[in-house]
C-alpha cells in the first residue's frame, strides 16, 4: 500500500504517550522520538514515532512521560535562542518545542513527520527509511508539517 503524506499547516499537535529520544542519523540530520501508549488489555503498546529532519540543534530530556505538545515556537523564539547560544540558523529552520512546560526542550529542524507505526516496540522506525515497508504505518498516513521554504 502506498503511503499518503497528510500535510498540515498548523501546530500544536498533542501526542499522547511516553516519549523518549530513540534514534539519531547524522548523515541526513535526523532525530527520532518514539512514544508508547499503553492499552487497557494485554496487547503490546501502541507505538508513535516523531521524526525531525534537517536537524540543526537538539535540546532534549531523556523522556516525556506526559506526551508531547509539539509546537512551532515561531521566528522570534528561534532568533532569541540563536542569540542565547551564539548560533546563526539556516533558512527554513524552525524551533519545535516539545513541551509547553519545558521551553529549553526543543529541536531546530526543517521538517517534522509523525505517525503511529505498526512495528514491535524495539524495531527500527519505518519513518527513518526512504520507502517504509507496506503495512508499517497505521492507516497508511504519515503526517508532516507544511513549512515555508
Amino acid at each position: 500500500m502506498p503511503y499518503r503524506i497528510v500535510v498540515t499547516d498548523h501546530l500544536p499537535a498533542r501526542l499522547e504517550g511516553t516519549f523518549s529520544p530513540w534514534a539519531v542519523e547524522y548523515g541526513h540530520s535526523k532525530v527520532l522520538l518514539r512514544g508508547f501508549l499503553a492499552r487497557d488489555d494485554e496487547r503490546p503498546p501502541r507505538v508513535f514515532d516523531v521524526l525531525f529532519q534537517d536537524v540543526s540543534r537538539i535540546s532534549l530530556s531523556d523522556y516525556y512521560r506526559d506526551g508531547l505538545g509539539l509546537a512551532d515556537a515561531g521566528p522570534d523564539a528561534l532568533r532569541a535562542e540563536g542569540r542565547r547560544i551564539g548560533r546563526a540558523w539556516s533558512p527554513g529552520d524552525r524551533l519545535f518545542r516539545l513541551s509547553a512546560g519545558h521551553p529549553y526542550d526543543y529541536v531546530v529542524a526543517g521538517y517534522v513527520f509523525w505517525a503511529e507505526v505498526l512495528v514491535p516496540a524495539t524495531a527500527p522506525s519505518p519513518l527513518m527509511q526512504e520507502s517504509p515497508p507496506p503495512g508499517a504505518v497505521e492507516g497508511g498516513a504519515i503526517f508532516r508539517l507544511r513549512t515555508p521554504r
